[in-house]
């Protein structure tokens, strides 16, 4: 009972009450209970169509607010008390002529008007469904519940000449106006317009993060294709000593094959294997070799490379059927090395070392770190970690693919986790210098301005001027990509997991990464993030 929410209903006059006659020992006298009740108010439920004693304090104008506070799932007794509350109120009619009552009338309609908070004289409302309507009757929404019984007369309240004046006033309004008049003191519900397709539906547009009204999509610009022919080595690359040995090379994306192109270009012998044949046929045509499985080129080289677009192919490589492990089943131990170029977690590089030492091979990680126009070059970083006398043995192609090669430890894995936390800082440098470029934006300053500050100041850096560049002329030429980028914050946040370490901004820059993956930027450059933070 308790339970119940607040229910439509209508305060009525209590039912006529019977005399009893009894007999005492005093003799013949009549017994009459009493027809009020202090506190209290005697009310019809719509729907349910019962009635009952309900506290005063249980009883509440009728409002929107209220109906909206019960579940979605109404029940079929409440709906129909809703329907029946919003047609009686919507059938109020004015009566023909003003009719002037006398005080003892008024008196007896302020004591029904005692549970509303602004007392306005209501009409009749006609019968619903063969309960019979009672005069000067309010619509309240009650609370239903069991009330004590309390046979105390209700106390009566003077009315004020400005309240007899209203009333008068409230008998001379169209139904119109009345309705509106009971929509102030009772309802929102109840609208101006009698009965409007009750229960009202709210339309919710659905959620979205950002505005999709002024959202653009900037194009993936064409890359400039890749010259194997052009047989001029650049010029940091003329001293190179190419070594003896036979060097194969896994994985030819966007930065495998500019390495590859470098090693062709001073001197190395180079065999490829690609998931996909159609990239190896410029690196043949350039001179290397090509083979059909990487347990090929691990049984016909003596140093393999390893490029790929993360830790999950790279595992993939070397545990697969005619993978890397497989290669080096039937080879001399210690004959064969595998250097690993992949940015990935520590870990997965301390599980390839294992399998790879465990066959008899060699093991180097080294992670690159550049762009693509670097690696074109020859200029871009590795940073090193594993068995240091194959590092020696294989510094000519470090030479030939890096500007700087740099051995941190024989410890695996440390390399692998320098390079996570650099591309974690540049990951957060990108979206940084991109919310800068939308508050520039916003404000409508001088992007020339904010440049020529940027070259004067102790933040000048050619990296930085490059990237500003191609976010204000929305140029996302492909030269550092930025799902790679997405990854390694992804793969730095599995990391700092591990450790139970809190990375708040590298978190929120991985989400601005995302988002803008979302909108289609993957394979643009890692600018792009600027459509992250703009939409």
């Amino acid at each position: 009972m308790r339970s119940y929410p607040f229910w439509p209903a209508k305060i009525v006059n209590p039912p006529p009450v019977k005399e009893e006659v009894l007999n005492s020992t005093k003799g013949m006298h009549k017994k009459k209970s009493s027809t009020t009740r202090k506190g209290q108010h005697y009310v019809f439920f719509f729907g349910s169509e019962n009635h009952a004693w309900i506290l005063d304090e249980n009883i509440v104008p009728h409002s929107e607010e209220m109906l909206n506070k019960v579940s979605k799932k109404k029940s079929a007794s409440y709906v129909k008390a809703i329907e029946e509350i919003v047609e009686a109120s919507s059938l109020i009619v004015p009566k023909p002529k003003p009719v002037k009552e006398n005080h003892a009338e008024r008196d007896e309609l302020t004591k029904n008007s005692t549970a509303v908070q602004k007392p306005v004289k209501i009409a009749k409302t006609p019968p619903i469904k063969g309960v019979k309507s009672r005069k000067k009757s309010t619509i309240p929404l009650v609370k239903r519940g069991r009330t004590p019984k309390q046979k105390i007369k209700p106390a009566k309240t003077e009315k004020s000449p400005e309240k007899k004046d209203l009333i008068e006033k409230t008998e001379e309004l169209s139904p119109l106006e009345k309705l509106r008049r009971m929509s102030d003191d009772y309802s929102s519900l109840i609208s101006s317009t009698p009965n409007n397709a009750y229960p009202q539906v709210a339309v919710i547009r659905p959620l979205e993060h950002r505005s999709m009204a002024d959202r653009l999509y900037y194009e993936l610009p064409p890359l400039p294709s890749l010259d194997f022919s052009n047989t001029l080595c650049p010029l940091i690359k003329a001293n190179v000593s190419a070594t003896s040995k036979k060097i194969g090379f896994i994985g030819l994306g966007m930065m495998g094959q500019r390495l590859v192109r470098n090693l062709l270009l001073s001197g190395h012998d180079v065999s490829v294997w690609n998931r996909t044949p159609e990239k190896c046929q410029e690196c043949v045509a350039a001179g290397a070799k090509h083979f059909l499985t990487p347990a090929d080129v691990v049984w016909n080289c003596d140093v393999i490379f390893c490029c790929v677009s993360g830790p999950e192919a790279a595992k993939s490589l070397v545990f697969e059927k005619w993978g890397i492990v497989q290669g080096l089943v039937n080879s001399e131990p210690g004959s064969k090395g595998y250097i690993e170029l992949t940015s990935m977690d520590p870990v997965t590089s301390q599980e390839i070392c294992a399998a790879i030492t465990n066959k008899g091979g060699k093991y180097l990680e080294a992670p690159i770190s550049g762009r693509r126009s670097l690696a074109e070059d020859g200029l871009i970083m590795a940073l090193v970690a594993g068995d240091r006398e194959f590092f020696d043995d294989c510094l000519s192609c470090f030479s030939a693919m890096t500007k700087i090669s740099y051995y941190v430890s024989s410890t695996v894995g440390e390399a692998s986790l320098i390079n996570l936390s650099l591309s974690t800082a540049k990951g957060g440098t990108h979206a940084s210098l991109s919310e800068s470029v939308t508050m520039l934006e916003r404000a409508k300053l001088s992007m020339s301005d904010f440049l020529k500050v940027l070259e004067l100041g102790p933040m000048k850096n050619s990296f930085l001027q490059e990237k500003f560049k191609a976010t204000i002329e929305k140029f996302f030429l492909t030269d550092d990509t930025l799902k790679y980028q997405q990854k390694n914050l992804k793969i730095s946040l599995a990391v700092s997991n591990e450790h139970n370490h809190p990375v708040e901004l590298t978190s929120a820059a991985h989400e601005i990464y995302k988002y803008a993956t979302f909108l289609r930027y993957s394979e643009h450059d890692v600018s792009a993030v600027y459509c992250g933070v703009k939409y």
